[in-house]
């Protein structure tokens, strides 16, 4: 249960950065620091499709990534005052993010896919996590 709470934490911080800059305004950068926006909880429900073990893998390595990226950005947030200044660094780091994916050879929508199965699907969570983790391991 520990580890389950544990993955859904990481997974909202991973999808949450690709799913923030969707929003706009002052929102958008106190939502990016506070409450990571999934694209479930913007209403939008992503299909708890079978996917192939090379996808999860590709998708757990840019999870790593993502949440890196996340992590870093967010101290940039946090530091930032100015509203102008905060967008142009959820900008920055949907980019980055999206160039991590895109590293793995995956869309968002791939990537954003293999997170929705994990959530529903623990044979899926636990090979994501196990590639994930390997990576912050090395």
């Amino acid at each position: 249960m520990e580890q389950h709470t544990r993955f859904m934490s990481r997974l909202a911080l991973a999808a949450g950065l690709i799913a923030v800059p969707l929003a706009s305004g002052t929102a958008l950068a106190q939502t990016a620091t506070t409450h990571p926006v999934t694209p479930q909880a913007m209403g939008r429900s992503m299909p708890a499709a079978n996917v192939s073990r090379t996808t999860i893998a590709k998708a757990g390595k840019a999870m790593h990534q993502v949440m890196a990226i996340n992590q870093s950005y967010g101290a940039k947030m946090s530091a930032a005052t100015d509203p102008s200044t905060k967008a142009r660094i959820v900008a920055a780091a949907k980019q980055k993010a999206m160039a991590a994916i895109s590293a793995q050879g995956l869309t968002v929508s791939q990537y954003n896919q293999v997170l929705a199965s994990a959530q529903s699907n623990p044979a899926v969570r636990q090979q994501l996590l196990s590639t994930a983790g390997a990576i912050a391991n090395n």
